[in-house]
C-alpha cells in the first residue's frame, strides 16, 4: 500500500472513531467547551442515546450515566403525560460541581450575562446545563425541570425559527404560567413550598400575580397549578396547554 493510501486510511479511521466517541475542545463545534475564566480546560466526551446525549469531562462519566438513567425515565414519563414527542434531541451538559458550572461560558454566544452567574440550571434551546451539588434529589429535580421546560417550549412555540417567532408574538405568557408549571411538574407540593406561598399571600406579594417575576412568580404559579390539579385532576394540564396554544389566550385555555 502506498504512503498516500496509508495516510487516507488513518484519516478515515480517525473520522469513524470520532462519530462513535467524540471529544470536544475549544472551537466552533460546541458552545460549552471553553471556560469563561480560564482556570482549566475541559475535554468533552458524550454518551449518545435515542433522544438525547449526555456530555461529560474528566471524572464525569459516572455522573453522565446517572444523568442518562434519570433522563430516560423522565422523558418517557412526560412524553406519555403530554402525549407529545419533541423533535430536537436534548443535549445534557453535565458539570461535576457548581464551581465548574459557574466557570462555563454559558450565554457568551448571546452575550446575556445572567446565563453566567449563580447556581441555577440553564437551558439554551435544547442544550441543558446541569451540575451536581452532592444531593441526588436536587440533581434529579434539575433534570426533571429542564426536560419539562424543553417539552413546554416545543409544545407552545414549536421548533422552527418561523414558528417560534409567530408563537412568541401571538402568545404572551406571564412568568408564573410557565415557570410555575415547570416547578409544579418537577417538584411536588411540600411543606417548604406551602410556607413560602403562605408568606406571599399574607404579605400581599401575590396580589398582582401577572406582574410577578423571579421566585415570587415561580411559587405563585406553582400554587395555582397545584390548586387546579387538586380540583380537576392532573389530566387537565395538557388540555389547558393545547387550548391556550390554539386560542392564543390564557383565559380561553383555562375556561
Amino acid at each position: 500500500m502506498s504512503v498516500k493510501n496509508n495516510i487516507l486510511l488513518v484519516i478515515l479511521l480517525n473520522l469513524v472513531a470520532l462519530t462513535t466517541y467524540s471529544q470536544f475542545y475549544n472551537g466552533l463545534h460546541t458552545d460549552f467547551g471553553k471556560n469563561r475564566v480560564q482556570y482549566e480546560e475541559f475535554t468533552w466526551q458524550y454518551l449518545r442515546f435515542e433522544k438525547y446525549d449526555s456530555y461529560f469531562y474528566e471524572n464525569g462519566k459516572e455522573l453522565a450515566i446517572y444523568t442518562s438513567e434519570i433522563a430516560d425515565d423522565k422523558i418517557k414519563y412526560f412524553e406519555k403525560y403530554f402525549e407529545f414527542s419533541i423533535q430536537k434531541r436534548i443535549q445534557f451538559i453535565v458539570y461535576n460541581n457548581l464551581s465548574d458550572f459557574r466557570q462555563s461560558n454559558i450565554g457568551l454566544v448571546s452575550g446575556v450575562n445572567e446565563y453566567n452567574i449563580g447556581g441555577t440550571t440553564k437551558i439554551l434551546k435544547n442544550k441543558v446545563f446541569v451540575y451536581f451539588d452532592g444531593n441526588r434529589e436536587h440533581f434529579e429535580q434539575q433534570i426533571s425541570a429542564a426536560i419539562v421546560e424543553v417539552y413546554l417550549n416545543e409544545m407552545i412555540y414549536g421548533t422552527s425559527i418561523t414558528a417560534r417567532m409567530a408563537s412568541s408574538t401571538l402568545i404572551s405568557l406571564p412568568e408564573w404560567y410557565l415557570k410555575g408549571l415547570i416547578s409544579y411538574l418537577s417538584n411536588p407540593w411540600n411543606e417548604e413550598i406551602n410556607n413560602i406561598v403562605k408568606d406571599g399571600i399574607l404579605t400581599g406579594k401575590y396580589e398582582k400575580f401577572n406582574r410577578l417575576n423571579g421566585k415570587d412568580a415561580i411559587y405563585a404559579g406553582h400554587s395555582i397549578w397545584n390548586y387546579i390539579v387538586n380540583r380537576y385532576g392532573k389530566h387537565v394540564i395538557p388540555n389547558i396547554l393545547y387550548l391556550t396554544k390554539t386560542s392564543k389566550n390564557i383565559d380561553s385555555g383555562f375556561m
